[in-house]
């Protein structure tokens, strides 16, 4: 099974327009996980329809991303990125695609997807959020 990783600032209704969104639209929630990590949310969806719902999910805003990505939280200053692109192509990993999800001035959740993910997730388990 695919999932969904939604990352949100929490609030008391976010859970509530999410399931709303996809009940709305006739997709059935097989599963749903949420950690809240400060004034974060990363909301975990095992869904019926993942292509509907990924595509419902963005269109509405959320940062929706698949269970393709690794989802990294990394301090907000120059050169972290970098530090993490560095580490990746050192370990012989080719780097798909770094997406920015949120910023909020001292730490930035990055999405990476590469040929290795579960490599990249030991290589980061430090700052990994799934």
């Amino acid at each position: 099974m695919r999932q969904i990783t939604v990352v949100a600032k929490n609030t008391k209704d976010l859970i509530t327009d999410i399931t709303g969104l996809l009940g709305g639209h006739d997709i059935d929630i097989r599963n749903m996980n949420s950690l809240q990590v400060e004034q974060n949310a990363y909301v975990k969806l095992v869904v019926d329809s993942y292509d509907r719902s990924l595509k419902l999910l963005t269109e509405a805003g959320y940062n929706a991303v698949s269970d393709e990505s690794v989802l990294l939280r990394i301090q907000d200053k120059a050169g972290a990125l970098a530090q993490v692109a560095r580490t990746i192509s050192g370990h012989g990993i080719h780097t798909r695609a770094i997406t920015m999800l949120q910023q909020d001035g001292e730490f930035t959740v990055i999405a990476v997807g590469t040929d290795d993910n579960d490599q990249v997730r030991e290589l980061f388990r430090d700052t990994l959020v799934s």
